[in-house]
């Protein structure tokens, strides 16, 4: 379970990391001139709740790749969490990436990539492990 932990927290402390760094760099570099999307307080709560309740998920199953990619998908959501309270001046999460007209960051993208790598990690692990999908819960 402690591998298990550590896999999951540093895989998003990474990605966390790596999309306030971008967010810092693409702020400081316009002045604070990026997109941002309105969050509101509830938003955040119910955010740091939810990804609270996925990292014991995840940690839960005991499977490396799936700890992997869903620190993945954890990063980018606590990497969006955080920068509501890192730049208070912004009316929400900061987007400084734009591609066709739809504003984004690194940690979105993160959130779609652990996705499409959850979804084969969990065919494999379910695959590989059919005796306990009928453990109870």
């Amino acid at each position: 379970m402690i591998r298990i932990l550590c896999l999951l927290a540093g895989t998003a402390g990474a990605v966390a990391a790596l999309d306030l760094a971008q967010k810092a760099f693409s702020i400081s570099e316009r002045g604070g001139a990026v997109i941002a999307h309105n969050r509101s307080g509830l938003y955040v709560a119910t955010g740091a709740l939810a990804a609270f309740l996925w990292g014991a998920a995840v940690a839960r199953v005991g499977s490396p790749s799936i700890a992997v990619a869903g620190g993945v998908i954890l990063g980018g959501a606590v990497g969006n969490l955080f920068s509501i309270a890192l730049w208070p001046s912004l009316v929400g999460v900061p987007d400084p990436l734009v591609a066709g007209g739809v504003a984004f960051s690194v940690g979105d993208v993160a959130v779609g990539f652990g996705i499409l790598l959850l979804v084969p990690a969990t065919v494999i692990f379910a695959l590989q492990n059919r005796e306990r999908l009928f453990e109870p819960v």
